[in-house]
């Protein structure tokens, strides 16, 4: 793991975790945050920009859940990352 994010990354899984912050499981909002933030390039950036910022957010040891308030534990948070991760990473 690497110790922190930098912060165009933390902007980024800022950005994909606000739209899901008050969802009462957040995995069901990945479809609507993939459309909504990552397919309409929300903060300039690539579908690949985002999968890199989710592969660096997830290897770093970073409290994720504390980059915006919400009520989700990490493990939610990092749970609910790795599913965007993954279907970038199958849409590419």
């Amino acid at each position: 793991m690497t110790d922190r994010l930098d912060d165009k990354w933390k902007s980024l899984i800022r950005g994909l975790v606000y739209p899901i912050q008050f969802d009462r499981d957040p995995i069901d909002g990945v479809d609507r945050v993939l459309e909504q933030v990552v397919r309409a390039r929300a903060l300039n950036a690539s579908p690949e920009q985002y999968a890199a910022a989710v592969q660096a957010a997830l290897q770093s040891d970073e409290r994720l859940s504390l980059l915006i308030p919400q009520p989700h534990p990490e493990s939610v948070i990092r749970a609910y990352l790795a599913e965007v991760g993954q279907r970038l990473t199958n849409a590419g």
